[in-house]
């Protein structure tokens, strides 16, 4: 029996096509790449796509907790906030003994711009539910849109000594939604 070499032919074309396929694969890969970034040129696109913000009003209610948040969008700007978030307050004369309560906004800057890559950052104080408070909000309109909040508000130095002084803090997030409309709050 005589043996003979097996060819190699057959798996080094196998070898060079893929390779090749691989190679095209890669340019065509890298063209449409460099097509979505913009390349350069006078056609030219931000990295970061502009998010798609339309006029109307937006809205979240968590009504099990008592939170919600309002506003309205026009022309890329955010006017009338309104949001309720749980926080925890805490006296100085009973440290460790924590009680919820709400902090009820009623204002916001006005006409706030919306960046384009879809985020909104406000820091403003404001007195709500007889607390002056330091209020951030954040607002992220994309895939998810959320509002965050966070409310600090110190111990009030007019307290005279002897008397606690209330200090409380609080966070919320609610995923809002184009065309709410806030239902009626039950009293509590």
């Amino acid at each position: 029996m005589r043996l003979v070499h097996a060819s190699y032919k057959r798996e080094l074309f196998a070898v060079l096509v893929v390779a090749a396929v691989g190679i095209a694969v890669s340019f065509i890969a890298a063209g449409s790449a460099d097509a979505r970034t913009g390349g350069s040129g006078a056609n030219a696109r931000p990295a970061h796509p502009t998010a798609v913000v339309p006029n109307g009003t937006y809205g979240a209610a968590r009504l099990a907790r008592g939170e919600y948040v309002v506003f309205e969008v026009r022309n890329r700007r955010i006017r009338n906030l309104e949001f309720q978030i749980q926080i925890t307050c805490e006296t100085s004369d009973m440290p460790g003994v924590t009680e919820q309560r709400f902090f009820t906004s009623g204002r916001s800057w006005e006409n706030t711009p919306i960046s384009p890559g879809g985020i909104v950052r406000m820091n403003w104080h404001e007195r709500g539910n007889g607390r002056l408070g330091y209020l951030n909000a954040e607002l992220k309109f994309g895939v998810r849109d959320v509002a965050n909040f966070s409310v600090i508000v110190p111990e009030d130095p007019s307290v005279l000594p002897g008397e606690g002084a209330e200090s409380c803090d609080g966070v919320g997030s609610l995923r809002f939604r184009r065309g709410y409309e806030l239902p009626p709050i039950p009293a509590p």
